[in-house]
């Protein structure tokens, strides 16, 4: 019973392994790098000024970013552009639209993480997960998008 189970282990491994080096070389759909449409606030507020704590996010985000490997800081300079979108995106009349308009930087930080670790992991299952957080956030991208155009046009 030991041995089946190894070497069950072992095929779902090399399928795994064989599946992420099919992954690791398919281009990402550009979906995710849509800009917020109008009807997603004002970015004349204070979403894109400084966030407290004594500077802005970049800056703060670029001091984490000293002395950090490659990896680590191309996944820490994910996060400005996302928080900064979803703080925009609050700046939307209704809360609904606050709420879409959020989730859409949200989730195109998402895919830009899962992108960083195609780039830098070696793990079969973190290189096929970053895959699948592409796939289903860009799907879940698009659904808000055509939310957010029907939203505009009301």
């Amino acid at each position: 019973m030991v041995d089946v189970i190894r070497w069950g282990t072992a095929a779902v491994l090399l399928v795994a392994f064989g599946g992420a080096l099919l992954v690791r070389d398919q281009p990402a759909s550009e979906v995710a790098s849509f800009p917020l449409p109008e009807i997603c606030g004002d970015a004349q507020t204070d979403a894109h000024a400084g966030h407290g704590g004594g500077g802005s996010m970049q800056e703060q985000l670029d001091m984490m970013s000293i002395g950090a490997d490659e990896s680590h800081a191309a996944l820490i300079q994910t996060m400005e552009p996302m928080h900064s979108d979803m703080m925009l995106g609050m700046t939307a009349e209704d809360f609904e639209t606050a709420f879409v308009c959020s989730m859409v930087p949200h989730h195109q930080g998402a895919v830009e993480m899962a992108r960083v670790a195609q780039q830098y992991s070696t793990d079969p299952w973190i290189l096929m997960f970053a895959q699948e957080i592409i796939a289903s956030q860009e799907v879940e991208i698009r659904e808000m998008q055509g939310w957010l155009s029907r939203r505009a046009a009301e």
